[in-house]
């Protein structure tokens, strides 16, 4: 089910809409060049890059007066080079540096 329907996007519709992820304001963007509540999420998701966890969409048709506000998870990680063997292992007789303990 869709529920969407009535959340329709015209070209020239002024657009209010953040994406936000753990507090944290991952993109924005105010524009009237959007030709779909899809075109708005996409451009979001291309503007916030790599993240993890769950965000919150809000969209603003300033023009018609509605708001959608959509939450979205994901697991866009950056890929990361595998661990050497070595570095998994606790160590002994050593001590561990905590950086922001120093």
């Amino acid at each position: 089910m869709n529920k969407n329907l009535n959340f329709i996007v015209n070209v020239g519709d002024r657009i209010c809409a953040s994406l936000e992820c753990n507090g944290r304001r991952l993109a924005s963007v105010n524009g009237v060049n959007f030709t779909s509540l899809e075109s708005v999420k996409s451009t979001l998701l291309d503007m916030a890059g790599r993240y993890a966890g769950m965000a919150v969409l809000t969209v603003r048709n300033c023009t018609q007066g509605w708001r959608d506000v959509t939450a979205l998870a994901t697991m866009r990680r950056a890929m990361t080079a595998p661990q050497q063997a070595s570095d998994s292992q606790p160590r002994i007789g050593n001590q561990y540096l905590i950086p922001w303990a120093s």
